[in-house]
């Protein structure tokens, strides 16, 4: 039992369905915690516990707002994310003291500016409240990943630079009407304020908050602060009021890339003006900044992502002249949108176009081939890339002073390392899995991704997992851009929740799915992503030719099985032959469809066979020796919670006859089939 105080917003997580498993929906905020009770065991503590918490509640209520304190019973689990160290399960609660009238007043002009911004299109809807007000709960998991993979992870949420504009904005604006000095800076730090209050103090925000209070009470009592001696107090301070920052990566990359600009900015400048004495001094400050802000930060972000993103720079470059516009825009449209709605309106649509214009950047360069380099997560990804960028320094610094190679020269060494290091990076992305590959099972965890491919080069996937990235770089590595017929045997999140991350990078030709559109929401859920795309329902007994490839269709037959699982028992069976292979894909069909397909069906012996619902114990006894396969395969995800592979489905399908391989034990799974029948394996891990 625990006494908190609600920091967020309310997040609304739509309840899921993973097979024959729900997950209800939830609604979720960040509390901090003032005491804590053990409750049930001998000897509970009660102990002051100061912490932020993620609290998990089964139905909404408009009393759970930012500023209310509450009392919440249920189960404490470690959650460790964003520096929040735990999460509770909240099984029931009793408001102790609703928000003040200060915070429902936030909570108003926040909610006001989220109306506004909910009425425009493409990405901005997503990008405009975490801009302005720090707010990313309706970004997507497709825009996020593709803002992380071109290098425009910090556009997705409010940072130091919204700040440093929105200042420049508001002295400007001061100086045009004649203001004071002293007004000026006063005026200043009120903006300081009030922009942390609607913020919620993001770490960025409350270090760039206090960095710019500090020079702004210096610029007041008439003496200068050196900006690193700014960066070095603000980060003290920030520490002193939440000490949980100096565990946030956010807070880290912050602090990282303002003392990246100040070291590096002014140098960046004076050698490409040098360099390129045409230049326009504005044009050399912006190439300047997104080169200082991605050297200062790459040693960090290798360390907590394990890769590199060799398009951020030049994502950067084409992004930054945008930033100014969405936020002076932005915060005029938040400004409106609780004065004079129409005008907000006008001035949303305006920052929604250079929004937009990022989410482009995003979506092309993440596109683009060989755009990532991987490198060990942790520490020693830290080190090896600080170690590359401090021998690159050095290398410039000592070649200054005794001038070993020409500058031009020592241009052209680099750009053809850069050159060389797409290359070689594109290459090692086509070790695996060969060149005469034909059926390929994705590694995407618990769920289903399987890739075929004829002689001709046209491709067949079915299902995309419950991770579209995952999805995204099995199909990457296969060299695959188009995916000329997509099936979706059901409607399960843990087939078709990558769909959205999938279709966003391939041009997907034609797609079919099941007629029984249950569960109805993850079938809602498909159709949004969709949208006008034209799908085809699949029923058994239709056959599709593609190139060299047969695909028939086995089931579900046009009458709903209303036992069991009924997505499940509805999933799209496919017969799918190229030449002399076959390959028996089975979806995650139960015992009673099993049964009726063999019953129904005399099919002559496969090669391959998926095995069905990931192995699960629940299996027909005859279906393995029915099929007469040689090789069976199993999708399924490492240490998942259903117990996936069970053993006696893995030992009946050895005693049928036929050697198992499953992804949890060897990732991605090759298969080929050569022209005297020999099967080819190859397996990513």
């Amino acid at each position: 039992m625990m006494e908190v105080k609600v920091v967020s917003d309310t997040k609304n997580s739509q309840g899921q369905n993973f097979g024959i498993f729900r997950q209800e929906n939830s609604y979720t905020v960040i509390a901090k915690s003032y005491r804590l009770e053990e409750l049930g065991i001998d000897n509970g503590q009660r102990i002051n516990f100061k912490a932020r918490i993620k609290l998990d509640f089964p139905s909404f209520d408009n009393e759970i707002e930012f500023g209310s304190r509450l009392i919440v019973k249920g189960k404490i689990e470690k959650y460790d994310f964003q520096n929040i160290p735990y999460s509770l399960a909240v099984e029931n609660y009793s408001v102790l003291k609703k928000a003040s009238f200060f915070d429902k007043s936030i909570n108003r002009v926040r909610d006001n500016f989220l109306t506004v911004s909910n009425n425009v299109s493409g990405n901005a809807k997503q990008l405009l409240p975490g801009l302005i007000l720090g707010d990313t709960r309706n970004q997507t998991l497709a825009l996020s990943q593709d803002m992380k993979n071109s290098g425009l992870t910090h556009l997705t949420a409010v940072s130091g630079g919204n700040i440093a504009i929105l200042l420049l904005a508001i002295i400007w604006l001061s100086q045009k009407l004649r203001f004071t000095f002293k007004y000026q800076i006063t005026i200043g730090l009120i903006t300081l304020v009030l922009f942390a209050l609607l913020v919620r103090a993001e770490p960025s925000v409350v270090r760039a908050s206090t960095m710019g209070a500090i020079s702004l009470l210096g610029l007041f009592s008439g003496t200068r602060r050196h900006g690193i001696s700014a960066l070095a107090i603000a980060v003290c301070i920030a520490l002193l009021i939440d000490p949980y920052l100096s565990i946030s990566w956010g807070f880290s990359l912050s602090v990282f890339a303002t003392a990246g600009l100040l070291i590096f900015t002014r140098s960046f400048v004076d050698s490409i003006t040098r360099i390129f004495p045409r230049i326009p001094e504005s044009l050399a400050v912006l190439i300047a900044v997104a080169l200082s802000a991605q050297l200062s930060t790459a040693s960090l972000i290798a360390a907590f992502s394990g890769q590199i993103a060799l398009m951020s720079i030049p994502a950067n470059l084409l992004a930054a002249p945008a930033i100014p516009f969405v936020t002076i825009l932005g915060y005029l449209t938040l400004l409106f949108s609780n004065l004079f709605i129409p005008l907000a309106k006008l001035f949303g649509y305006a920052a929604a176009f250079f929004a937009n214009w990022i989410g482009f950047l995003a979506h092309f360069f993440a596109s683009q081939d060989s755009s990532v380099i991987r490198v060990p997560k942790g520490v020693w990804g830290f080190i090896l890339v600080s170690f590359l960028i401090s021998l690159v320094i050095g290398l410039k610094k000592l070649n200054s002073k005794f001038k070993i190679i020409d500058r031009k020269i020592l241009g052209i060494i680099l750009l053809t390392t850069l050159f060389f290091t797409f290359f070689i990076n594109g290459q090692g992305q086509k070790n695996w899995p060969g060149a005469f590959w034909q059926f390929v099972m994705c590694d995407v965890g618990q769920g289903d991704g399987l890739v075929l491919r004829d002689f001709t080069g046209k491709v067949l996937v079915v299902d995309v997992g419950p991770n579209g990235q995952l999805m995204n770089d099995c199909l990457k590595k296969l060299s695959i851009k188009t995916i000329d017929i997509l099936i979706l045997t059901h409607f399960h999140t843990d087939h078709v929740e990558g769909l959205e991350l999938v279709k966003n990078r391939h041009r997907i030709n034609k797609i079919y799915v099941t007629w029984v559109e249950e569960p109805i929401n993850e079938v809602n859920r498909v159709n949004q992503i969709l949208q006008n795309t034209e799908t085809t329902q699949f029923k058994a007994g239709d056959v599709i030719t593609l190139g060299d490839m047969k695909i028939q269709c086995l089931w579900p037959s046009e009458t709903k099985m209303s036992v069991g699982s009924i997505p499940n028992n509805a999933s799209i069976v496919n017969l799918v032959t190229i030449k002399n292979a076959s390959f028996l894909l089975t979806g995650d069909i139960e015992p009673p469809a099993q049964e009726a397909i063999r019953r129904i069906w005399q099919i002559p012996q496969v090669d391959v066979v998926k095995v069905p619902h990931h192995g699960s114990r629940f299996q027909d006894a005859n279906f393995p020796k029915w099929t007469r396969a040689r090789l069976a395969l199993i999708s399924v995800g490492a240490e998942n919670r259903y117990g996936h592979p069970s053993k006696l489905t893995t030992d009946l399908y050895r005693d049928s006859g036929m050697k198992v391989l499953s992804t949890d034990e060897v990732g991605s799974i090759a298969i080929g089939i050569s022209a005297d029948d020999s099967i080819q394996v190859s397996t990513q891990d």
